[in-house]
């Protein structure tokens, strides 16, 4: 659980769970302003997460996030500040109707990973980068804020 001065919602109604285990954290841009947001830090898939761990201020809260992506087997992608800053925490991982997994990131965000980064990410997603530099400017959010996740079942053949 994240707290922010807009927390957001968690599906299927984990939120109370989240604050009844101790699962929370509160996140920071480099000047200590409280960031809004987790889309804005970090990004969760099935089988890693895009983090930036600067941002959790708390060295206790900070260990907590990393305990918990790694006992939920995720390998954890750290960022830097700077990236954050370009959006990198604000991708988003989809499945097309091949079945193959697709991460959408926008160009910036893209271009601010580094090689081994962008290794890491290849090896559980296609890597798909898309000029959203006036998206950025001016909305202020990304890849990730322009998408919403739907969970359908599996339908029957």
């Amino acid at each position: 659980m994240f707290f922010a001065p807009h927390p957001p919602s968690l599906a299927r109604g984990d939120w109370p769970k989240a604050w009844l285990s101790g699962d929370c954290f509160k996140a920071a841009d480099a000047r200590g302003q409280e960031i809004y947001h987790t889309n804005v830090m970090m990004s969760l898939a099935d089988t890693f997460a895009v983090i930036c761990l600067e941002a959790i201020p708390d060295e206790t809260e900070r260990e907590l996030v990393v305990k918990t992506l790694t006992q939920t087997h995720k390998e954890i992608v750290p960022i830097s500040r700077a990236q954050m800053n370009a959006f990198a925490g604000n991708m988003l991982t989809v499945q097309g109707h091949s079945g193959e997994k697709l991460l959408v990131l926008s160009q910036q965000a893209y271009e601010s990973l580094g090689e081994d980064q962008v290794m890491r990410l290849s090896a559980h997603a296609r890597l798909l980068p898309i000029p959203l530099y006036t998206i950025e400017r001016s909305g202020g959010g990304s890849a990730r804020c322009m998408m919403a996740e739907i969970f359908l079942p599996a339908l029957a053949h």
